[in-house]
């Protein structure tokens, strides 16, 4: 994790961000040294009473974890490593954690969701089919491009045919899903009904059937482990990443709004005394290049000038008054005027009157493409990257699409994740 160490360092981080971004600097150091020291976390996750502690207590074959008939046994979180070897890591740790609907304090059901975020693999436990809260927790956990594996449990209740039916839907509901999903069955405490000699009925503890789930845990391990570390460590990363661009859009909106102004004001002045529409669209093009290289100096996210003129041509490209439309009236207004300064030994100058109004109307609309530049540009360096400071996020796609396995335990988290970048209009000059 040499590269993403290196990467931590050339962020050039104030000492104000280091302070404002303590706890995620301090997260990631702690998911790097858990992949350097080949170290996996699992945690169990899922409403009250879905047997996720008996699960556990399957699993490692010991009652290590508390359970009782009562739901919501489990109040605290809880960590105990699984005496278990696997390919290519030194420890793989399992942590049981409170029901989802059991925490009633909403900062400390954050807390508790913040805390299994440094779990590279989440057992999501159902015991029926999904509920509202199972899929808005889903949902979250994917926004974080968390890796999930559903755990149908309690599956001794059923028969076949109601087995398929329940799956069905579970998967009908997670249609939001890039593939379907893989769904674990388990029996992590079954029980049998025995009539006593006596007349009476009684329940009878069974052994747990958790053997296929076993199973696939230990063949994600062994295929995946060192991979789900590397995730969670990009994954931090990015989040980190995308906090300082947003931070520093924020810190430097102001300055930005001044430095829009300034290049509208030199475009404007261009436009107005130059007769000439390729000389406009050239100037035009040099002037917004500049804007977009020192916009990014100033938010310290350095882009070059290829890149920057790669960046105003795009931008141009995917709207229509930056592209056609603005060629359109300029070409319009250009000819126009052309014909009025033909015109006016003529007419005795009475001709170029109008070309005044003309000018006006080419220098507000140069301002205003040139605001505009200025705003997609920024909202371009928010939500995009580049090959340097954006690493995290580049090899996290590379490694999802290498990978297609985890993808299906990640689900479309594309998808889901673009809606993070939505309503940030309040960062933009």
């Amino acid at each position: 994790m040499s590269l993403l160490r290196n990467w931590e360092e050339n962020l050039n981080l104030t000492n104000y961000e280091r302070t404002k971004f303590e706890d995620v600097l301090n997260q990631l150091d702690f998911q790097i040294q858990k992949l350097e020291k080949k170290e996996l976390q699992i945690s169990v996750y899922g409403r009250v009473g879905v047997g996720k502690s008996s699960l556990l207590n399957a699993l490692i074959e010991k009652q290590v974890f508390p359970t009782d008939v009562v739901n919501g046994n489990t109040k605290t979180i809880k960590s105990y490593q699984w005496c278990k070897k696997f390919k290519n890591l030194n420890k793989v740790e399992l942590i049981d954690s409170p029901g989802i609907d059991e925490i009633n304090n909403t900062n400390k059901e954050r807390i508790n969701f913040h805390y299994l975020l440094d779990s590279e693999l989440i057992l999501f436990v159902i015991d029926s089919d999904l509920t509202r809260i199972d899929l808005n927790s889903i949902e979250e956990l994917l926004r974080y491009n968390k890796p999930i594996l559903i755990v149908l449990n309690r599956c001794d209740q059923w028969n076949e045919k109601e087995t398929k039916l329940i799956l069905k839907s579970i998967h009908n509901k997670l249609s939001f899903y890039e593939q379907k999903i893989k769904i674990a069955l388990a029996a992590s405490s079954p029980r049998e009904a025995k009539i006593k000699p006596d007349g009476t009925v009684r329940s009878e503890q069974k052994m747990p059937k958790v053997d296929i789930l076993k199973s696939e845990l230990k063949d994600i391990i062994d295929k995946s482990g060192e991979l789900l570390l590397c995730i969670n460590s990009l994954r931090i990363a990015d989040q980190l990443y995308k906090s300082l661009k947003e931070n520093r859009l924020l810190k430097k909106k102001e300055a930005a709004q001044t430095l829009i102004g300034k290049y509208a004001a030199l475009k404007a002045s261009g436009v107005a005394i130059n007769p000439f529409l390729m000389i406009d669209l050239v100037t035009g093009l040099a002037f917004d290049s500049a804007l977009v290289i020192q916009l990014s100096k100033l938010y310290g996210l350095e882009v070059g000038g290829p890149s920057a003129r790669q960046l105003v041509k795009k931008l141009s490209l995917q709207n229509s008054l930056l592209g056609g439309a603005q060629i359109g009236i300029q070409i319009s207004f250009n000819i126009f005027k052309q014909i009025l300064i033909l015109a006016a030994p003529l007419t005795g100058g009475l001709s170029l009157a109008p070309a005044a109004p003309i000018a006006i109307v080419q220098v507000a609309l140069a301002i205003h493409t040139t605001k505009l530049i200025g705003r997609l540009a920024a909202y371009k360096f928010l939500i995009g990257t580049n090959r340097n400071d954006g690493r995290p996020q580049l090899m996290l796609k590379y490694l999802l699409k290498k990978n297609t396995d985890l993808r299906v335990m990640l689900g479309d988290f594309r998808f889901l994740a673009s809606s993070t970048d939505k309503n940030k209009n309040f960062l933009l000059p």
